[in-house]
């Protein structure tokens, strides 16, 4: 092989590897050069101009080519008073002399293209790539053409940010954070007039800090870190022995507590000196007992909580009073926070709710025009997109002090006084180009799903037992899991790989790494040994069964669930005993027969406490076989625990209380809400057996069409009373996807919808559960599991009514009852009602609390009890024993008080540890359930390389807003640098104005509860949603 050739083969080797990545990060680099030498050059020449001048709009072209001015631009003076899309306010960029241009030969591995590059011409005149895919010449280059190429780049880039320092400081910090581009030479320019920021050098690695209360001790230092790195640790940045990064985080924490301070105080006002922090980290406590003795806060010990969205704000958690005005503080700086991770025990300063200081000193966000590539700025109070990266940022930006206007009360962390576990994590690591984080060890980058948890990074000496002699392709694409070992002070998550759980873009391996993430990893298939215990078939009911249960095996019983469900807990029936008066019975499967306390099978049920609903299989709390032997199927005879009512037909008790016993029951039909619908929609139709699941014991259509509508007719009566007494009802869109029998892709999906048939199973359900959880309250006050959900938070209803009021709402939120009236009214005077009730929906359901599970032990006073959603002064779970833990327990509570079994042997502290492990469990349950969710829709769309959707406006801010969509219920954040179209910001939060580039159409206002067409595709492997300016809705 000649030389020539051989040359060529390295090149189309070499070019595979760098050139897609060397092209898309130079366009994107192009792209945000452009932006911000427009937004500058704007802004210089706004003070010249006078209010009522507009901008001439006109985006540069997507191509490559020589830069030509648009066809459809004009040219307005700069005196001109245009009446553009634009709105007033916004200055004109006057026209900049036209230089001769100087012309660089940019070619990349496998593409080719000329640009002109303007020396002195603004950039807003160069036609931009902003695109992440376009088809180029593609011609084979030379290892040696190559090089020529990328130097020709760097000069490109020197030339295109000589004249700015901010723009050259940007160029620096997206070159040293891409992959390719950080391999090459660059050099950042300096300017006397700007600040010069400290270069990222190797840093030193400390742990978090344990409070000197805790005996001194520290985390325990891993085996397989070296003695060098752990002696580092030894220093705490005090003193002038400190590195460099060291100071900076001190002086990052010193910036933060003054100025939080001084927030409080008021800007006018001056601290006295003992009032200004200027010491270390060790005289954090001393400082904030000044604080506490100057009246300004409060010291806490609490558990600290970070924000899923934004890992550098963090939330302490200190009182259970819903009601209060002001409630948790909130920490917006990791180092002020001492790096404490989700859970741990923190001892923190709190300054007083009732901050005077922020809002006097609070300045409005200026506005501005913009449409292009997204901004790592926030607006004051606002919180960081799934689309924004809030982690792993290579510059020292996490020591930059934002402080948020929002009116919680400012805190700081003194000491960690009680770590977490360490914690185990998914996420996807890459083997390329590692880290230096100190002088002698190199880290890879480990992206955590979990945005709680910033950049990891794991030693590259540690992870060659995971490459070996693999391909850089094999272990790529990767998903690990991980163990945290410990983090420094500059907030550096050290952690070692421990397994690979899958690859990336694998359905199965994807859902594997959600329950990983969401801490179910322990949650394993049983043994075959469990469920060849009840894999036989059912033995005849006995004697001896029959001796303590009521035998309703020829009562006419049946069961309404979705049409898939194959776990029956529950069945219904009725009886009319006279003119105006019936008997109706809730019959719930008894599986504390089978499942004995404390025996080996119930201790693993009791650690899985929760069935998991993903979007496609279910993950069972039981043996399988052990769920068909309880679940009410028809023609079986099964145990269970029933609940009998008597009352007239407008659902009117009848007699005082309820008749509780355990039963024998066989079910004649298992009806899907689709069967049960049909009848309430046509309730004079003759129904046959044709129209139906197969009718046994005896029965007959009409005999299940009566009772169908019986019971239709006094849930409707039930349901009316209480929502009249204060019930609430907010509803989010729950999708269910139809799936490839082979590929398990998701081929379509819809709404599961609330209809009559379900309405009518959910009150029964409802009205069972409250009559179980009074009485075994009533029976064992102290050992009663039952089910709590707190008032919501006062301060966000008061800001929502805010806003609705700025667009003429009224909304009552004084009790459950006036925030329900609410919501029916403003849906029905609203111009869409289904885009109102969307935003109601979303927005109320952020300052909701979350229903928990309790032992009563000590809950004496009513509001300890109140369950705030159902209006009602008590309420449990007892209807879901076969997908719940909590329900077992109840019904081992139920038959105890009922005199069928002694009571149960656990202990109010054993009953208080369970129901926060149920508590935790079925959060984790439902958050995997969404995530999964949510990967089958973004594969939806994926595949469907893109949908269109109609959105309702629920939030706006500075830089992004977040919209539901119509179809689905998803929430998507609109970042508004990402658009096509133009963005005013200058009435943000209130509203924005968008226009199309062309200048077409006159622009459009967007305000809370504007709808808007949007198309959704999967950018960067996450759902971005970009707006639509050119379809009606």
């Amino acid at each position: 092989m000649s030389e020539g050739s051989s040359v060529d083969v390295d090149a189309d080797r070499d070019g595979k590897k760098i050139g897609e990545g060397l092209r898309q990060r130079s366009q994107r680099l192009i792209v945000r050069l452009q932006q911000m030498q427009r937004e500058m050059e704007s802004n210089a020449s706004s003070n010249d101009l006078s209010a009522n001048q507009v901008v001439n709009p006109l985006q540069p072209q997507i191509c490559w080519a020589e830069a030509r001015p648009h066809p459809n631009q004009s040219q307005p003076s700069a005196r001109s008073n245009s009446r553009q899309a634009i709105p007033y306010g916004v200055p004109v960029s006057a026209p900049a002399p036209v230089a001769m241009p100087l012309p660089y030969h940019v070619a990349f591995a496998t593409y080719q293209a000329t640009m002109q590059i303007p020396c002195m011409q603004p950039l807003s005149h160069m036609h931009v790539v902003s695109s992440p895919s376009h088809r180029l010449m593609a011609k084979k280059k030379s290892k040696r053409t190559l090089r020529n190429e990328v130097e020709a780049l760097q000069d490109m880039v020197k030339h295109l940010s000589h004249l700015s320092p901010d723009v050259n400081a940007y160029a620096c910090q997206l070159i040293r954070k891409n992959e390719i581009l950080s391999q090459l030479e660059w050099s950042q320019t300096r300017s006397e007039a700007q600040p010069q920021q400290v270069g990222y050098q190797g840093r030193h690695r400390h742990d978090s800090e344990v409070s000197a209360t805790n005996d001194g001790s520290h985390v325990q230092q891993h085996p397989k870190l070296g003695r060098t790195q752990r002696n580092r640790k030894k220093n705490d940045g005090s003193g002038s022995n400190g590195t460099q990064s060291q100071k900076t985080e001190l002086e990052a924490m010193r910036s933060y507590i003054n100025k939080i301070v001084q927030r409080y105080v008021g800007m006018d006002h001056k601290l006295s000196e003992d009032l200004i922090f200027k010491g270390n980290f060790s005289d954090l406590e001393a400082h904030a007992q000044r604080l506490v003795a100057a009246g300004y806060g409060r010291i806490v010990e609490e558990e600290i909580r970070v924000n899923r969205k934004n890992n550098r704000q963090a939330f302490i958690i200190m009182s259970t009073d819903r009601e209060a005005l002001e409630r948790d503080g909130i920490v917006l700086l990791p180092v002020a926070r001492r790096y404490a991770f989700e859970g741990d025990k923190v001892r923190a300063f709190v300054l007083n709710p009732d901050t005077q200081g922020s809002s006097k000193t609070a300045e409005p966000s200026s506005g501005g025009i913009t449409g292009g590539k997204p901004s790592l700025s926030l607006a004051d109070g606002e919180e960081l997109s799934d689309d924004t990266e809030s982690q792993g940022s290579e510059s020292d930006t996490d020591n930059v002090v934002v402080i948020s206007s929002d009116n919680c009360p400012k805190a700081f962390v003194i000491a960690i006084t009680k770590q977490t576990e360490l914690r185990q994590i998914v996420g996807t690591i890459s083997f390329t180009n590692p880290t230096k984080l100190c002088d002698d060890q190199l880290f890879y980058k480990f992206r955590p799903y979990d945005l709680r948890v910033p950049m990891v990074y794991v030693p590259k000496d540690a992870c060659a037992a995971h490459i070996g002699n693999k391909q850089q392709i094999d272990v790529s694409g990767l998903l690990y899991l991980a163990n945290i070992l410990e983090t420094d002070c500059n907030g550096h998550c050290i952690a070692e790989l421990i397994q690979p759980v899958g690859r990336v873009g694998n359905l199965d391996d994807e859902l594997k790494a959600i329950l990983f993430h969401n801490g179910l990893r322990d949650i394993k298939p049983f043994e075959q040994r469990f469920n060849d215990i009840y894999s036989q078939p059912s033995p005849p009911i006995s004697q001896d069964d029959l001796h303590q249960r009521k035998d309703l095996r020829k009562m006419c019983i049946f069961t309404i669930d979705p049409m898939t469900a194959r776990d029956l807990d529950d069945a219904v029936s009725i009886e009319k005993l006279g003119d105006n008066e019936y008997e109706i019975g809730v019959h719930i499967s008894d599986v504390s027969h089978f499942l004995i306390e404390d025996n080996e099978l119930d201790n693993i049920v009791k650690e899985r406490s929760t069935s998991i609903y993903l979007a496609n299989e279910v993950i069972h709390m039981l043996p399988q076989s052990l769920c068909m032997r309880c679940s009410l199927l028809p023609g079986e005879d099964k145990f269970a625990f029933s609940v009998f009512w008597r009352m007239n037909g407008e659902g009117v008790m009848l007699q005082k209380e309820p008749e509780f016993c355990r039963t024998v029951i066989n079910s004649c039909s298992q009806f899907a809400y689709e069967h049960a619908q049909k009848i309430i929609d046509n309730p004079n139709e003759r129904f046959t057996e044709n129209d139906f699941p197969t009718i046994l014991n005896g029965f007959n259509p009409d005999d299940i069409r009566n009772r169908v509508l019986w019971l239709h007719d006094i849930a409707s009566s039930i349901r009316k009373t209480r929502l009249d007494n204060g019930a609430l009802t907010i509803n989010n869109a729950k999708l269910r996807f139809v799936l490839d029998p082979i590929s398990g892709e998701p081929l379509s999906f819809e709404v599961e919808k609330q209809r009559e048939a379900n309405r009518l199973i959910e009150e029964f359900m409802l009205l069972a559960n409250q009559a179980v959880a009074r009485f075994i309250h009533e029976s064992f006050p102290d050992i009663a599991v039952l089910r709590n959900h707190p008032p919501p938070l006062t301060k966000s209803l008061k800001a929502l009514r805010e806003k609705f009021l700025a667009l003429g709402f009224e909304l009552d939120y004084s009790s459950s009852k006036a925030l329900q009236e609410s919501m029916v009214r403003l849906c029905n005077e609203a111009p869409n009602p289904v885009a109102m009730n969307a935003c109601l929906s979303q927005l109320l359901m952020k300052p909701m609390a979350r229903a928990t599970y309790f032992c009563s032990e000590g809950k004496s006073e009513p509001a300890d009890l109140w369950h705030y959603a159902l209006s009602i002064p008590i309420y449990t779970h007892f209807t879901s024993p076969i997908r719940r833990y909590p329900d077992i327990m109840v019904h081992r509570l139920l038959a105890a008080g009922l005199k069928y079994c002694t009571p149960p042997r656990r202990t109010p502290d054993d009953l208080h540890t369970l129901t926060k492990l149920a508590n935790e469990r079925k959060y984790n349950a439902k958050m995997a359930g969404d995530d999964s969710g949510n990967l089958y829709f973004k594969r939806y769309v994926h595949n469907k390389q893109g949908i269109y959707m109609r959105a309702v406006v629920i939030e706006i801010f500075q830089h992004m807003m977040n919209v539901v969509t119509l179809e689905s219920g998803h929430v998507i954040s609109i970042n508004y640098k990402m658009q096509k179209v133009l963005v005013d910001t200058h009435g943000a939060p209130n509203y924005i104005l968008i226009a199309e580039r062309n200048l077409k159409q006159s622009s459009r206002k967007l305000q809370l509860l504007s709808v808007v067409p949007i198309c959704l595709i999967i950018w960067d492997k996450k759902l971005t949603g970009f707006l639509k300016m050119g379809e009606h809705i």
